[in-house]
């Protein structure tokens, strides 16, 4: 992918019905020696389009250049022509993953997921260059994911996120109600979970939808681990991952990695 010595960034992730979009600062030095800043993040239906209004005030008096990807490639059609329209910053449109500045080492490469490569692209400036790394992604699917102490995406296992647990379990039954998201999020203050046993019908199905990703994710985690020669790191990221962060305290945060795996690609 082309070089840049540009140091702010406006990335763009498109997925199948929502946009993420934010604004990076990279430091001084080589981008492959730290990740880029988030200075403000913004994450909407795709229907609803770029948050210009937003994007205009934390944008203001900033060069940057934009750089958009995604999985939803009508999705990203739809961004750049909004893009040309709003805006006279040039627009890097990201198609092709083989570019990406990184190894793939799974049945059929071409097939995995963006956001699962761009992640494994950042992890590689994150992680202890001596240690393997895997990387929880948790979203609409919760992908976990290993990439070797050399550097190579090996592949990994996804299952349903929070939200979708619970939507399935709403669709798929006659009387389960609607868990919302933000019902989810609610947790208790002092434990930051739910409680194990629940004493209604919501309350029961939120403890299944949260100790079960919790507990799917442990047991992936220590299945991948286990065949490993040396250590490894933990990294979480994606929009549930504030809720699974307090139950990994070992693990490394880092909310946005997938735009800054697309920095890095793209400065690479």
């Amino acid at each position: 992918m082309p070089h840049s010595n540009g140091r702010s960034w406006l990335a763009v992730d498109v997925g199948n019905s929502r946009v993420k979009t934010g604004l990076f600062v990279s430091d001084p030095g080589p981008i492959e020696q730290t990740l880029p800043v988030c200075k403000a993040c913004f994450n909407t239906a795709l229907e609803d389009g770029l948050s210009w209004e937003e994007l205009s005030i934390v944008g203001t008096g900033q060069e940057f250049r934009g750089i958009v990807v995604g999985s939803n490639q009508q999705g990203v059609d739809r961004v750049a022509a909004e893009w040309s329209q709003r805006s006279d910053v040039e627009l890097l449109v990201v198609r092709d993953s083989r570019q990406f500045p990184i190894l793939v080492d799974v049945d059929f490469p071409d097939r995995v997921g963006f956001d699962r490569l761009l992640n494994a692209v950042a992890v590689n400036v994150v992680r202890n260059p001596t240690h393997a790394a895997i990387i929880v992604d948790c979203g609409t699917a919760t992908t976990i994911d290993l990439v070797t102490a050399n550097a190579t995406f090996r592949g990994g296992a996804i299952l349903p996120g929070f939200a979708l647990c619970a939507t399935a379990m709403h669709h798929y039954t006659d009387v389960l109600p609607l868990i919302s998201i933000d019902q989810i999020a609610d947790v208790d203050n002092e434990t930051a979970a739910h409680p194990p046993l629940g004493r209604n019908t919501e309350a029961a199905m939120m403890s299944g939808v949260f100790w079960g990703q919790v507990g799917a994710i442990r047991e992936l985690i220590q299945r991948i681990g286990e065949p490993l020669t040396g250590p490894f790191d933990i990294v979480l990221t994606g929009g549930g991952s504030r809720l699974l962060s307090p139950h990994f305290p070992d693990a490394i945060h880092c909310p946005y990695l997938p735009l800054q795996g697309l920095i890095v690609a793209a400065a690479s």
